[in-house]
């Protein structure tokens, strides 16, 4: 899938990330959310909700408020003015907040606020917002983000005066207030988003601040944004964003005779409010506030329940009539609008193909860009404006689109909306903040289409560029009195996926994969912005990268095609992929492929955290589907199949239904997802729901390794081998030999028809190999592992393979030039390392025996397995060495020491023979053949290098005598036992 944008990447946008993205830009045409918190900075009420309390946003003790106090009302005498700001006291209205212990209980961090402080009183020229914050240095962590002060200010109807600011150390106060140290920037910090506002902001970067200070800033701004029309709106966070405060206070003064309503979700804020005189006084307190910490998973809404919202509005009908006023004007088609208009009309005869021409105008030829300095934050500019400049923002494009339509005698109106909050917008103070967006209502043929003007990346019919998924919207006109619903997504075709497998003539050719996957609506805007913006050889890889990821060994064929589909909001991408070696080969008979869903696992992937403890943000809501086909070059199923699973788990529902021919199997699957969030209490039962669904998304065909021919004879084979064993005519010892038989068998047909690769055919050889070794038909088993190695010099495990037959065979030098290569290709591999050792030994080489040996008891589990041991003991008897002190240090540190350790206590002398043959038995109390073949074989060893031969001989027989063939030690008893003959 595609890594930009986000969500592509498997981190599920809101629609917020999505307009973003497709060009809205920060889409505030209506009036600003809250912005999250971020350190020392303040946003003015007039143009957006402040940002959280931080550091920048507190007040100062009572006792370091300077006694000379300007009058209410006023920012107070200047002490200092400089352009742009001025130095003075505070005034007199404000309250010093008394500073308190830092409680115990307070949570430790780098930065921690012993007080945030915002204090704003409502006069008749406008509002005065009084902040303060004292925050105290803990950890050097800290001391960057305490010691860099921003606050942020429109010049264009504000004033900032800085009352305050001083380091607090060992009970002396040092003042660091200086004008010569604060710089004014006028850095538009959202222009990367397209829009400038006229911000300003008074940067200053304290020295010689040290862990351990505390440091006192207060400031006020002044001023309302005009385009309120003197009525009172903010948001303000009760959290802080440098660290943990142990106190925040939010005071508001207003004229009892104003209605200002307030709103905050959070049960730990306290409000109180007292009338005195003329004057009303509402405190909201809030003790032990917490941190905030940005998920970038959480929905914008869960960061509700920690504002606090003011606003002087009195419900959304006055709301509405506010809009509605400011886009009269804007909206009204002049004479440039009313030409265009025409002109569309002459062109196009049905009204839907009318307002998809206008729809194209505005989001086209207008490029997004604002220009939302002082009223103009809110206020749209007329239409014939921005036609005329050919760049706006939402609410510019809103008039624009309106004009229009109205040209076109289309009925239309503005929608305010929120992307951050959506659906959760009717649980908000009716205020201008409660929106960051503009769209139009346009009504087409009696149906209200809900249409957005910044989403540059659109086609097709109006009808299929709703915007959806946004909840609850407010019209913008007079009359309206409650909040509207908004077009929902849970029922919007998303994505529709495609993956076509076809796999060559014969199958062991390899596959080629055509995957197509159609994007609808956003998803299909976000995929046009990604391609744009992306060069063709990172799309493609950003296109490829799931299925990459889900089949190991596929290849791109080709460059990702991007199609449009026509009449629609959709687009097809369609990438081609070969793969060489699609089968596994894992069990007897059969040819495995791990297939996956990868559109649908994309979306109920959730990312790598623990449990959340608030709302997670997931996919889009909507219809998701795919279908899986494979196509087989010939019969591969003995007869058509039909299956269907229907799973609903609440908070997504899934589909699959499974049909095949005899040459073709179909996977089709369809997820609807409902909601775009898991709230905590629903994550454990979301959870168990992934858990049961995965396996039906990522699953594994099997078929045949013999065409059915090849599986017919196969049976009458193995009919048989089992009349073969009934009456004797074959022996075999264990279970480990008929098996190995009865794979033979399988094996021998896998061989002889044409359904392996070349890949495969290299394990089918090698297992043959194995099983060969297993029966002591050593000669054939050689043959294999050498065609093996004709195929593949490099095959895992080869190598190794043909060590043991070497070694088993009594060719030492070969066993040892087999195991050093498997080692040059996996050092770590210890079975390659003990037959080398092995090979050593017989070759009376006993040093490199001996190095061999100890780099294997450097292993804690080689210690514990005992084997490196006993061979160690026996290498440095045989060189004359004491074999006792040489395997002193390796001790197996288990309470019950598994087997062949009972032959390690009998070579130390510590069990006898008879209790060594005792342990050797089974859980059921019966002798065990493969360990009596393991005890007889290393006594017999034992035997040999203590010198006595007919012990020795006596042991290798019955190291024999067991039958078991596929231990090694029976192939080395044998060799053993040859040896002797003739001493």
């Amino acid at each position: 899938m595609f890594e930009l944008p986000p969500f592509l990447r498997r981190v599920a946008l809101t629609t917020a990330s999505a307009l973003l993205l497709l060009g809205a830009g920060p889409a505030r045409a209506q009036g600003t959310t809250a912005r999250l918190p971020a350190a020392d900075a303040t946003r003015p009420a007039a143009r957006a909700p402040a940002r959280p309390a931080s550091a920048a946003t507190a007040s100062k003790p009572a006792a370091s408020k300077p006694a000379a106090a300007a009058s209410a009302g006023s920012a107070g005498a200047d002490a200092s003015r400089t352009p742009g700001f001025s130095i003075a006291p505070p005034p007199a209205w404000v309250q010093p907040a008394t500073v308190e212990p830092i409680p115990a209980d307070l949570p430790t961090a780098p930065v921690q606020m012993a007080l945030i402080d915002r204090q704003t009183r409502l006069l008749p020229g406008g509002s005065h917002q009084y902040r303060r914050s004292l925050r105290l240095v803990k950890a050097s962590a800290g001391l960057e983000q305490a010691a860099q002060i921003e606050v942020e200010f429109d010049p264009g109807y504000q004033r900032l005066v800085l009352h305050e600011l001083t380091i607090v150390r060992a009970g002396q106060r040092l003042n660091k207030l200086d004008a010569a140290q604060v710089k004014l920037l006028h850095r538009e910090p959202q222009l990367e988003r397209q829009m400038i506002d006229g911000r300003m902001t008074a940067a200053l970067v304290l020295d010689d601040l040290r862990v351990g200070d505390a440091l006192d800033f207060a400031y006020s701004v002044i001023g309302d944004n005009p385009v309120f029309g003197g009525r009172f709106v903010e948001t303000d966070w009760t959290l802080g964003a440098l660290g943990p405060a142990a106190l925040y206070r939010y005071r508001l003064l207003s004229p009892a005779a104003r209605t200002i309503r307030h709103q905050t979700d959070d049960s730990a804020v306290q409000v109180s409010s007292t009338v005195v005189g003329s004057e009303r006084e509402t405190v909201f307190t809030r003790r032990n506030a917490p941190m905030f910490r940005a998920d970038p998973y959480a929905p914008g809404s869960v960061y509700l329940k920690d504002q606090l919202q003011l606003s002087e509005f009195a419900d959304w009908a006055d709301v509405a009539r506010w809009a509605d006023q400011l886009f009269a004007s804007a909206a009204q088609p002049g004479p440039e609008v009313r030409a265009r208009a025409e002109a569309i009309r002459a062109a196009q005869a049905e009204p839907a193909q009318r307002l998809r021409a206008a729809l194209d105008l505005v989001q086209n030829e207008v490029r997004y860009f604002g220009t939302e300095i002082g009223a103009n934050s809110h206020q749209p500019a007329a239409a014939e404006q921005v036609l005329r400049q050919r760049f706006g923002d939402c609410k510019d494009k809103v008039a624009l689109l309106m004009a229009l339509a109205r040209a076109l005698d289309l009925p239309v109106q503005p929608v305010l909306v929120s992307t951050r909050y959506q659906a959760q917008v009717q649980g908000m103070l009716p205020s201008p903040l409660a929106f960051d967006h503009a769209i139009a209502a346009v009504t087409l043929d009696g149906r209200t289409l809900w249409l957005d003007g910044t989403r540059s990346q659109q086609t097709g019919e109006p009808a299929t560029r709703q915007s959806v998924g946004l909840g609850f919207g407010l019209p913008a006109r007079d009359g309206v009195a409650a909040l509207a619903a908004l077009p929902p997504a849970a029922d919007v075709l998303r994505v529709e996926a495609e993956d076509v497998f076809r796999f060559d003539q014969p199958m062991s050719g390899g596959a080629t994969l055509e995957a197509r996957e159609t994007f609808h609506g956003d998803m299909a805007e976000l995929i046009r912005a990604g391609r744009a913006a992306l060069p063709q050889a990172e799309f493609n890889r950003q296109i490829a990268s799931d299925h990459l990821r889900a089949y190991p060994g596929l290849v791109t064929d080709g460059d990702a095609v991007l199609a449009e589909v026509p009449g629609r909001n959709a687009v097809t991408v369609t990438q081609r992929y070969r793969w060489a070696e699609p089968w596994r080969f894992p069990r007897q008979r059969q040819l495995t492929l791990e297939f996956a869903m990868t559109a649908l696992m994309a979306v109920l992937r959730l990312p790598d955290q623990s449990p959340p403890t608030q709302a997670l943000r997931i996919a889009y809501p909507g219809i998701y589907r795919q279908t899986l086909r494979l196509d087989f070059p010939e019969p591969v199923f003995s007869k058509p199949s039909a299956q269907k699973l229907d799973e609903a788990h609440g908070l997504f529902t899934l589909a699959l239904a499974y049909e095949g021919s005899t040459s073709q199997q179909t996977v089709s699957a369809e997820l609807r997802l409902p909601a775009d969030r898991i709230e905590p209490t629903e994550w454990p039962r979301h959870r168990d729901a992934l858990v049961k669904a995965w396996p039906r998304l990522n699953n594994t065909l099997a078929i045949s390794a013999l065409t059915p021919a090849q599986s017919e004879q196969l049976r009458t084979r193995f009919a048989a081998l089992d009349q073969d064993l009934q009456r004797g005519r074959l022996k075999l010892v264990t279970p480990v030999q008929r098996e190995a038989q009865a794979r033979l068998v399988a094996l021998d047909a896998q061989l002889a028809g044409t359904r392996l690769s070349p890949k495969l055919r290299v394990e089918a050889l090698k297992t043959r190999g194995e099983q060969l070794d297993h029966l002591g038909r050593l000669a054939a088993a050689r043959d294999d592992f050498l065609a093996a190695l004709a195929i593949d010099p490099a095959a895992p495990g080869v190598a190794g393979a043909l060590a043991t037959n070497a070694l088993l065979r009594g060719a030492d030098e070969e066993a040892v030039q087999r195991a050093t290569q498997e080692l040059a290709a996996v050092p770590s591999d210890s079975a390659a390392r003990s037959m080398r050792a092995y090979a050593h030994y017989f070759r009376q080489a006993w040093a490199p025996a001996q190095d061999d040996l100890t780099a294997l008891l450097a292993s804690r589990s080689e210690v514990e397995r005992s084997y490196p041991q006993l061979w160690l003991y026996l290498a440095h008897r045989q060189a004359g060495g004491d074999g006792l002190s040489a395997i002193a240090a390796h001790v197996p540190v288990a309470a019950q020491p598994a087997w062949p350790y009972p032959v390690l206590q009998h070579f130390k002398g510590q069990l006898t023979l008879d209790q060594a043959l005792a342990a050797a038995r089974d859980e059921s109390g019966k002798p065990d053949p493969g360990r009596l073949c393991e005890l007889h074989f290393f006594a017999g060893q034992k035997a040999l290098v203590d010198g006595d031969l007919a012990r020795a001989r006596s042991h290798f027989q019955k190291s024999i005598d067991t039958g078991v063939v596929e231990f090694i030690e029976h192939g080395l008893a044998q060799r053993a036992l040859e040896a002797l003959r003739g001493r």
